[in-house]
């Protein structure tokens, strides 16, 4: 251990990202039932742990089911009797291999959690150190550029497995200084020895760093009635433990201002949690919400954290509430209440600290009538009631959004599309019964299909084929080439990406039915979602 002076220490602190290896070495996070027979448990974050103290811990979680696995090292390394302070960050990102956007990120994140830049820690008071082994390759090499470029003045470690390593867990410090490698140019200006990025400075200064998606709902939205709800949310923002219910049909955008009102609220350091309480199983529910102990059920191998807790000091969005086995309201009730979660099969209680939204596109009024959604549950989420109007009655956005979505299009791929006045006139005859999300889809289909600059109607898919005039029309919209040529594999896949959407959203959510609407075998429709449309699972990011 160093010293400065005669009295004061350095702080060791541990950076790292958690991975699907995390907390334990399970691959693709399945839970076996001998996994503590294995020569190798527990995973790379606390593989390092059992063999090197640190006096503070960052971790760093790309979406909530990391955060969930974060929660899950520091229960079990207190189960150890170990000491150590633990900071758990939601990093959450568009892409988990987007060298660009992890690194901007990431660069962002140190500089608020005062590890890099002018505000940070002082050198004299800590040495740094970063596990490179959890997180996507993208992540270990922004990691590296990092510290390479002389950003983050860190030791890199890195695991070496045990059967690397001689039948025992070593580490190994990567000496950068030594390296024959190339050094890397750092970015932007210089603050009190350190570099930032002017433009993540700013964010930081607005202490603000809203998602894309969110920065494109504040900007591309003029119609009164969506502004009316748009400024009704960032009132409500700022009352932190008042509870709202978003109201609207699928693809208005409920989520997105959910997550609009975390950010502009005292809140919005903490963890975002969304959940799709359509998409748990009744048997497992109460798990996934709250939490189960080791033994608890069948499969049950190790404790779980459950999504409150993870969600702890933050924002939980209980997404299509409506949905909510009955059984497990009143359960729900008692957490909002008593601010306590019980997880299943256990006797210890967690105080948690949480504020809920809740989204529905049901009429939870009629539920309430034919006894299937709570009174006493409704009255306590429905503080506040906001209502986002569906994209036909707000026509004026449907240019507007259109061409935002081709701009983020164009800044992505480096390209100059633009929408005809042909396209914009079918768009404005449709009616959008998937709302704001079909629009985007819409825009990816016609960019993707076409490799022309702009974007025509024979780009189009298939749900926008019903707005032209006769079935000859039709017909002939299906075998025409456009005359730059097209991309028939991109078109192929986006119409068939849009017909089981579609057929999802109708059978709400449930895979059998789709499957049988579209006439493809069920075991066929789920490995095509897996393998083909992962994002209509809205499940977490693969990350190694």
């Amino acid at each position: 251990m160093k010293f400065v002076g005669k009295d004061k220490k350095y702080r060791t602190v541990l950076l790292s990202f958690v991975g699907n290896r995390d907390p334990y070495n399970d691959a693709n996070g399945s839970e076996s039932q001998d996994w503590e027979s294995r020569d190798e448990p527990y995973g790379p974050v606390l593989s390092l742990l059992s063999v090197r103290a640190f006096n503070e811990v960052i971790l760093f979680c790309t979406g909530p089911a990391y955060l969930e696995r974060a929660l899950g090292v520091e229960h079990v390394f207190r189960q150890w009797g170990k000491k150590c302070n633990f900071t758990h960050h939601l990093l959450e990102l568009d892409s988990v291999i987007d060298y660009e956007e992890i690194y901007k990120k990431l660069s962002a994140a140190l500089r608020t959690l005062q590890v890099v830049g002018g505000r940070g820690i002082p050198d004299t008071d800590r040495d740094l150190y970063v596990l490179l082994d959890p997180g996507t390759p993208q992540m270990q090499t922004c990691w590296f550029l990092l510290a390479r470029s002389g950003d983050l003045r860190a030791t890199l470690l890195q695991g070496i497995p045990p059967r690397f390593g001689g039948g025992s867990y070593r580490v190994r410090e990567i000496a950068l200084s030594q390296m024959t490698l190339p050094r890397v140019l750092p970015l932007g200006p210089v603050y009190n020895g350190s570099r930032v990025l002017e433009e993540q400075e700013e964010e930081l200064r607005e202490g603000l760093s809203l998602q894309p998606d969110v920065r494109s709902l504040l900007e591309s939205n003029t119609s009164a009635t969506f502004r009316e709800a748009l400024n009704k949310a960032l009132t409500v923002a700022r009352y932190s433990d008042v509870s709202v219910i978003l109201r609207g049909e699928p693809g208005t955008g409920k989520e997105l201002i959910a997550r609009l009102i975390h950010a502009r609220s005292p809140r919005k350091n903490k963890p975002f949690v969304a959940i799709n309480c359509s998409a748990l199983t009744p048997s497992l529910v109460e798990s996934e919400l709250f939490g189960h102990a080791r033994g608890a059920f069948t499969g049950a191998t190790r404790d779980r954290t459950g999504k409150f807790r993870a969600a702890d000091g933050g924002t939980i969005l209980l997404d299509e509430v409506g949905d909510l086995p009955l059984e497990v309201q009143p359960k729900l009730l008692r957490v909002l209440q008593e601010r306590t979660v019980h997880p299943v099969g256990s006797e210890q209680e967690y105080r948690i600290d949480v504020r809920v939204l809740a989204a529905t596109n049901r009429d939870l009024e009629a539920m309430l009538e034919k006894g299937t959604f709570r009174r006493d549950l409704y009255d306590r989420l429905n503080q506040v009631t906001i209502h986002l109007p569906p994209l036909r009655e707000r026509k004026s956005d449907i240019s507007l959004l259109a061409k935002r979505f081709v701009e983020e299009w164009n800044q992505k791929y480096k390209e100059n599309k633009f929408l005809s006045k042909e396209v914009l006139d079918l768009f404005y005859s449709y009616h959008w019964p998937g709302n704001v999300r079909e629009l985007q889809n819409t825009i990816i289909a016609l960019c993707a299909s076409s490799r022309g600059e702009e974007l025509k109607p024979e780009h189009l898919p298939p749900p926008l084929r019903g707005t032209l005039t006769t079935p000859s029309d039709r017909f002939a919209f299906r075998t025409q080439i456009p005359e730059e040529g097209m991309d028939l594999r991109a078109f192929l896949y986006q119409a068939e990406r849009s017909y089981y959407e579609q057929a999802l959203r109708k059978t709400g959510g449930n895979r059998e039915k789709a499957a049988l609407l579209l006439g493809i075998n069920p075991p066929a429709f789920r490995k095509a979602l897996k393998e083909r449309f992962p994002d209509l699972l809205e499940k977490d990011e693969a990350q190694e």
